[in-house]
Order: structure tokens, then C-alpha cells, then sequence
């Protein structure tokens, strides 16, 4: 019962952010919330506890919860990574993908078509990363890949929202697909680069006002 709650109250302060009913900045207090949802101050300060990991909220010790400001020095940053270690990872683990990669991968994004809650969007985004990244043997970029994706679920979600989109262009993922089924892995990683850089471009020029 008490995981059931934290999923539902961590859903709903989800899309209240995405939404932009909770701005950057606002302060998101345990007792308030307790108090809104009728329930004890645990399984708010968990679910605040998984918001915070994926990037929604920032926490400080004796202040709180607030949800967080992106900055276009934190996406510079963020895409600097990206962008180092995406090609090391898809150079190791195309030439090892299968039938059940392609077949795992093209049921992510039949799934990310068929989706309309723009809050499931990002975690399918980091399902489709794991079955593409996963058959390198770089486990240490790996596990740096999986953090910055659970770390930036947030941002991925507010991709997906922010032309008021209900179907996600998955265009770049399929052209990627189809590269690699014709071995073509450096035209394919340049594919899926410029797919990450336009998202940053965009996020950057919608969601960061006076940039």
C-alpha cells in the first residue's frame, strides 16, 4: 500500500511540473502535501526522495523540496557528456546487436507511439538507451549512461511536452534501427548524435526563456 501511494503521489507531482503548474522554484512542503493527499509525511518525503533522483526537485538540508531550475549551463553539460561517451558505447555494441535487440528496441517505440501520458515518456526513452547502449562491454560508461538518463528523466519528459505534441517523432530512432541493420554503425552514430543535439537546441530555445 505505501509503495502504491509513493507511485501516485510522485505521478501526480510529475505532471504538475511538466504541466507548469509547479514552476521552477516553488517550494514543495512535506506537512502541505501531507495534508493535500490525506496521508502521512512518509510516503511524501519518498516519493519527493524519487522526483529529486530524476531530476525534477532540488533538496537542501533544513529548507526542503523545490522544484529545479534548468539552466543552459546544466544542458551544455549534460550533452558534453552525452556526446562523449554515446559514440564509445554505440561503436562497442552495434556490431554485438541481434534479431532480439532489433525486435526489443522497435517494441519500445511501438510502445512510445502508442503512449499519450507525457510523464511514461522519458522512462521509455531510458528503456529504448538500455537495449541500444547494453551490448558494449564499456560496463563503467554503461553505468554512467544509465545515471545520466535516471538523473534526466525530467528533461526527457519536458522534451516530449513542450509543442504540446501527442506522438513523439521517433523518425531518428528508426532511421538509427535501420542503419545498423545495414551495418552501417558510424552513419548510424551520427545519426542518433545530431538526433541528441537538435532535442538540445530545442530544449534550450523553448523551455530556457532569454537564450
Amino acid at each position: 500500500m505505501k509503495d502504491t501511494n509513493v507511485n501516485k503521489i510522485a505521478g501526480y507531482l510529475r505532471k504538475e511540473i511538466i504541466s507548469g503548474n509547479l514552476k521552477p522554484g516553488d517550494h514543495l512542503k512535506e506537512n502541505k502535501l501531507a495534508q493535500f493527499f490525506r496521508i502521512s509525511r512518509v510516503p511524501v518525503r519518498e516519493a519527493l526522495r524519487i522526483l529529486h533522483s530524476e531530476g525534477y526537485l532540488d533538496m537542501f538540508p533544513n529548507k526542503g523540496s523545490f522544484v529545479k531550475r534548468i539552466s543552459l549551463e546544466y544542458i551544455h553539460e549534460i550533452l558534453k557528456i552525452y556526446l562523449f561517451i554515446s559514440p564509445e558505447l554505440l561503436r562497442s555494441a552495434i556490431p554485438k546487436y541481434k534479431d532480439t535487440t532489433y525486435r526489443k528496441a522497435e517494441k519500445i517505440l511501438d510502445n512510445i507511439e502508442k503512449c499519450r501520458d507525457m510523464s511514461k515518456i522519458g522512462f521509455l526513452l531510458w528503456d529504448f538507451a538500455k537495449v541500444i547502449y547494453s551490448p558494449s562491454t564499456h560496463k563503467f560508461m554503461l553505468a554512467l549512461m544509465d545515471e545520466l538518463y535516471m538523473h534526466n528523466i525530467r528533461i526527457l519528459n519536458d522534451l516530449y511536452d513542450m509543442k504540446n505534441q501527442r506522438v513523439y517523432d521517433l523518425s531518428p530512432h528508426k532511421k538509427f534501427l535501420n542503419l545498423c541493420k545495414q551495418k552501417k554503425a558510424e552513419e548510424a552514430i551520427s545519426t542518433w548524435l545530431d538526433y541528441i543535439k537538435k532535442l538540445s537546441a530545442d530544449f534550450i530555445k523553448i523551455k530556457i526563456p532569454n537564450n
